[in-house]
């Protein structure tokens, strides 16, 4: 038989951390994200083939002719 001793105080340490590692995990996939989209403007504006930079940063090519249109830049 297992022994469980509820403790509230415990419980939500743990939520809290639960949370904390998830936020963490989000900001790191919008940082990343945002990178990406950086280095595409970047390859955008040398002249870039599309499915170059769509596989160089895996956004996929609507994803990059937003960023260039959002840009000014003609695709």
């Amino acid at each position: 038989m297992v022994n469980f001793k509820w403790d509230q105080k415990r419980a939500l340490e743990v939520a809290m951390e639960d949370g904390e590692v998830r936020g963490e995990a989000r900001g790191e996939a919008r940082g990343k994200r945002n990178a990406m989209k950086e280095v595409t403007l970047k390859l955008l504006k040398r002249g870039i083939p599309l499915g170059i930079i769509t596989d160089s940063t895996q956004l996929s090519p609507e994803e990059v002719r937003q960023i260039a249109k959002d840009n000014g830049l003609a695709f």
